[in-house]
């Protein structure tokens, strides 16, 4: 129950800023993540309170329509609360993925609805409790202001034993390095080391079947959102292949006069560029932070990311 409630608050968040990148506040927890990692993300909330994306939406009265039910449920504002979102994959696929939710936490209410889950389980491990919510659902709390969720009992021991010290966490890998070259006023950012080695659902793409390395970030300007998306081929050509199935989707998209979330995604990307530099696509967008809330908060197609 916990993982799904704080999942909810995630999800919550995510499609807030659907399409632009969410932001959730705090530092990268990096004493809790195994070496090896092979992706992460992450986002800032406290830079992301201070952008004009975010007061626009705040002054429509959005956010705290959605953020009502969990203050009310869990004693948690989402907007004030919570302190950090990253996820991370320590294995390929979905189920190696791992959430970490920083913040304040009313660990004994949390702990409540827990137990009143018929189908929990408590599992001692290593000092720590694991707690199950059925099948796929496991998570814990590694201190009072840190819990972690995955899809299976042993990211989370792996989690566990990085931060108990007994298994070396990624600080001194490349993955982290680069991770760190993500400017400092992002409010979220990504990195992944090899897109198309993540998982046979992903390799399947065309469009990263031949992508090595990403990276993404949301920040604001002089009130405009820029949103980038880096996407490293292993050639050239693969890099000029990618680049023309990104413009042919872009333009499908901004032809479509289907329902009403394909006409909200093709005015958002009306400011979209693709550009190419050698091996790298480069996907650009900027828009006044002002149209983009414009665009969240009427409608438009995007009420039911809300729901």
């Amino acid at each position: 129950m916990l993982k799904k409630y704080v999942l909810l608050i995630a999800a919550l968040a995510l499609a807030t800023l659907i399409l632009v990148g969410p932001a959730w506040p705090g530092t990268v927890p990096v004493s809790i993540i195994p070496d090896g990692t092979r992706w992460l993300a992450h986002v800032d909330m406290e830079k992301f309170t201070a952008t004009k994306l975010y007061e626009f939406l705040d002054k429509d009265g959005r956010l705290e329509i959605k953020n009502r039910d969990i203050t009310r449920m869990l004693k948690i504002d989402l907007f004030k609360d919570i302190s950090g979102l990253t996820i991370f994959g320590i294995d390929s696929g979905e189920k190696g993925a791992v959430i970490a939710v920083t913040g304040k936490f009313d660990k004994k209410r949390l702990l409540t609805l827990i137990s009143l889950d018929d189908d929990h389980r408590e599992i001692p491990y290593g000092g720590q409790t694991i707690y199950s919510m059925g099948a796929g659902e496991f998570g814990a709390f590694v201190n009072d202001g840190l819990i972690v969720f995955a899809k299976n009992q042993e990211g989370i021991e792996r989690v566990l034993d990085t931060a108990a010290g007994k298994t070396k966490n990624f600080a001194s890998s490349k993955l982290n390095a680069a991770f760190k070259n993500i400017p400092s006023n992002a409010f979220v950012g990504g990195i992944a080391e090899d897109i198309a080695g993540l998982g046979k659902d992903i390799k399947e793409s065309k469009f990263v079947e031949n992508a090595k390395m990403m990276f993404f970030l949301a920040q604001e300007k002089q009130d405009n959102l820029q949103v980038r998306l880096h996407v490293t081929a292993d050639s050239p050509e693969n890099a000029k292949n990618m680049a023309e199935i990104a413009q042919g989707l872009i333009a499908m998209f901004k032809l479509s006069r289907g329902d009403e979330r394909s006409a909200v995604a093709s005015s958002l990307l009306q400011g979209l560029r693709v550009n190419l530099d050698g091996p790298t696509i480069r996907l650009e967008l900027d828009l006044p932070s002002k149209d983009v809330a414009n665009l969240m908060s009427h409608g438009r197609g995007l009420d039911g990311l809300f729901d």
